[in-house]
């Protein structure tokens, strides 16, 4: 539902440019800078969703705009937005398949799991969008020539890849406090021990992820005339109002990024 009524509302927007059109001033241009993504643990979490910090990103597109007024115009771009988050430390892992027969014994250790294995490692969502923000923008001048706008509306996002990057080497363990090493678990029960593991790895994890988003989107600036055009440069950010994954056992995350782009507009 949320993303029907984003489409409306987009939809709504466009309708609303188409018709002032013709008595508009068109710019097109570009912008790139950063985002610094992370994401936000939504209602239901697991310990494969949890304590995601900020990582950094590119953020940029192109842009079309149309100003009806000396204040108010509309925004409408394509941009690419590189969105995801990272862990550094002990974290949950899914129990291999090699482990799970092991997992099902512990219980006659004296050993109570919460399902999941830990490592103390580095890991990194990248979730890479193309996504599509339609907003309304507001501007006044602050000099002839430099002016301080604002600008809001929604975006919608189509997920272009999705991968989890995993680094480092760590003893395993059956406890979130890292207390209980499963070495010590494959001794008892006479087993050859396994030792430290590298974790070094990629994963694609298109499959998992909801291929579409829908979320908001705004933005303060400062913009600059010059005799083609304007130069820019504003901050912002973006969220995605629907949970990325696609089965809430593996959480429920929400996309989100502050930005920092500079641009260029050419006037027609």
């Amino acid at each position: 539902m949320k993303t029907k009524r984003l489409l409306f509302l987009m939809i709504f927007v466009l309708s609303g440019i188409l018709s002032v059109s013709a008595q508009s001033k068109f710019s097109v241009g570009l912008k790139a800078g950063f985002g610094i993504p992370s994401l936000t643990a939504g209602s239901k979490t697991t310990p494969l969703s949890e304590n995601y910090s900020s990582r950094f990103g590119f953020y940029g597109g192109l842009i079309t705009e149309l100003q009806t007024s000396e204040h108010f115009g509309f925004r409408a771009e394509l941009n690419y937005s590189s969105q995801g988050g990272k862990r550094n430390g002990m974290q949950a892992l899914p129990v291999s398949s090699d482990l799970a027969t092991l997992w099902q014994m512990l219980p006659g250790f004296g050993v109570q799991t919460d399902g999941y294995m830990y490592a103390s490692i580095k890991s990194e969502a990248i979730l890479n969008y193309l996504e599509i923000p339609v907003m309304a923008k507001y501007r006044f001048k602050l000099g002839e020539k430099i002016s301080f706008y604002a600008q809001a509306g929604p975006y919608l996002g189509i997920l272009l890849n999705a991968k989890n990057v995993t680094s480092g080497t760590s003893s395993i363990y059956v406890d979130k406090a890292g207390q209980i090493p499963i070495d010590g678990i494959l001794q008892q029960a006479q087993l050859p021990v396994i030792g430290q593991q590298s974790f070094d790895h990629t994963e694609k994890i298109n499959s998992e992820i909801h291929r579409v988003n829908a979320g908001i989107q705004g933005a303060l600036g400062f913009g600059l005339k010059v005799k083609t055009g304007e130069i820019f440069i504003e901050g912002g950010g973006n969220y995605g109002l629907i949970h990325i994954q696609k089965d809430d056992a593996n959480g429920t995350n929400n996309t989100g990024a502050g930005t920092v782009v500079v641009g260029y507009l050419f006037n027609f």
